[in-house]
């Protein structure tokens, strides 16, 4: 029996407590130290957000395509949606967890608009940017990505085996820079205008590169 399989018995057997959007989902769950599983979606497409003690643990989106887990998962999660909220023995609910788990909580805990940087003070729209970064084309990954704003560091996160990392952010102009094993530092900048975007990064020269 597949994962998702065991999760929708699981959720059947399981006390729905509510639907929430999602920054009420977050509140409730802390509040209440809630252990349960959380979930929006279709037939075609689901997203699970697991929460151990009241803390958004792990993380899994599902599709005819297949499944992503924790970190990968839970960057593609909307704010916009209505959870239903079930509640899940703590113990289970831990172990749900230690499978998919999110270790960048930057990717699920909601961040007001005022927390957020602003370009030219106005308020623009929250997205995610996803950065590939590669050497002589091909995909490095391990190394360190840091997004900044000035000499302020925002956010982290180390890329994964296909060389990527991804962020939530406000649309705007962001100082980045990759650090790789041997500690080079590849300072770049992005220029973020829509709600999703990629870019790619390539460390193979000793210069870093500007990106729009």
């Amino acid at each position: 029996m597949d994962f998702i399989k065991i999760i929708d018995e699981l959720l059947g057997n399981s006390i729905y407590q509510g639907d929430f959007r999602y920054d009420e989902l977050l509140k409730i769950a802390k509040s209440k130290k809630i252990s349960g599983i959380a979930l929006f979606g279709d037939q075609e497409q689901k997203f699970f957000l697991v929460f151990a003690d009241g803390e958004p643990e792990g993380a899994i989106m599902h599709d005819p395509k297949g499944s992503l887990y924790g970190d990968k998962a839970a960057y593609r999660m909307s704010e916009e949606e209505t959870y239903e909220l079930f509640l899940v023995n703590p113990e289970i609910a831990r172990g749900l967890a230690s499978r998919c788990r999110i270790f960048d909580k930057s990717h699920v805990m909601k961040r007001l608009p005022e927390e957020l940087p602003t370009i030219g003070g106005k308020r623009g729209r929250i997205g995610v940017m996803c950065i590939s970064v590669s050497r002589d084309a091909e995909p490095v990954s391990g190394v360190r990505v840091s997004i900044r704003k000035g000499r302020q560091e925002l956010l982290t996160d180390v890329t994964s085996v296909d060389g990527k990392v991804c962020f939530k952010l406000m649309n705007g102009r962001y100082d980045c820079v990759v650090f790789d094993r041997n500690g080079e530092m590849y300072p770049f900048m992005v220029d973020f205008k829509d709600q999703y975007a990629e870019t790619e990064v390539d460390i193979g020269g000793s210069e870093g590169n500007e990106h729009a």
